[in-house]
């Protein structure tokens, strides 16, 4: 089965832990054909020089894996850029600074009084339903905005909130009420000619980030470009959940998935 993992972290990630090195050897030995190191650039920390030094070296050293593996891996330099639109002028200058294979678009925090930090940091143990409905609903609204006014090439994990409100602290979600905003991003991503990304991060518990029921919204609404990512932050996760989630993806009738290079989609059959 050939996989392209399209979202990966290294050590240059706040969050992650391991070499590019130590991930190609992980990617070579779970029989991947390739990845993208998409380490973390969240611009509501745009004044961070540490974060901007450890994305240049996390581009240099994908580079350099380029070569090294030449032939064994294809590996895409990337970026996840979080929160574009808290700072879009820093963002674009990011962008253009780098010869990048692949933008990831992402929304880590939303634009809440009080509560614009990063969601994976709030405790939502103690919120009631109209809070939880109104932060899910402004996580959308950043959403849409994200896809209508950002340079990307790939939206990753759409519904990734649910992740700590649901799966983390078992408040009831209900996300029908969201369909036509959803509907909407979904809408521009295919008018755009861009990708969604389906992360199986979660694939252990339970879920998708999106889920079934939306990847079948975007394939009735023309929707065909998809990516795959184990959104791993360690090298020996690389390849968690992907195939299960190619297996499903194949059953629901998608026939092929991309990855790119120099910002260039390039589709293979699963």
């Amino acid at each position: 089965m050939k996989i392209f993992n399209c979202h990966t972290h290294t050590g240059f990630s706040h969050d992650g832990k391991g070499s590019i090195d130590e991930i190609c050897e992980s990617a070579v030995n779970n029989g991947l054909i390739g990845f993208a190191v998409t380490d973390h650039l969240d611009c509501e920390y745009s004044d961070d020089e540490a974060m901007i030094r450890n994305i240049a070296s996390s581009f240099e050293a994908s580079e350099k894996a380029k070569n090294a593996y030449n032939g064994k891996l294809i590996i895409s330099s990337g970026v996840e850029i979080g929160e574009a639109i808290y700072a879009p002028e820093f963002a674009k200058s990011i962008i253009s600074s780098f010869d990048w294979d692949v933008i990831l678009g992402s929304v880590h925090a939303v634009r809440k009084k009080n509560y614009d930090m990063p969601f994976s940091v709030i405790d939502f143990s103690l919120w009631n339903e109209e809070m939880i409905n109104e932060y899910i609903s402004q996580y959308f609204k950043d959403m849409l905005e994200t896809v209508r006014s950002c340079d990307f090439d790939v939206l990753t994990h759409l519904t990734v909130v649910l992740r700590y409100i649901k799966y983390k602290y078992s408040k009831p979600a209900d996300i029908t009420s969201f369909y036509p905003i959803i509907t909407e991003i979904l809408r521009h991503i295919i008018a755009s000619d861009k990708t969604l990304e389906v992360n199986s991060s979660g694939f252990a518990d339970g879920y998708l980030m999106p889920d079934i029921e939306i990847l079948r919204l975007y394939k009735t609404l023309g929707g065909r470009r998809l990516t795959v990512g184990s959104d791993s932050h360690i090298p020996f996760d690389i390849a968690n959940g992907l195939r299960d989630t190619v297996n499903i993806l194949k059953a629901e009738g998608f026939e092929k998935l991309t990855y790119y290079i120099k910002r260039t989609p390039v589709e293979y059959e699963i």
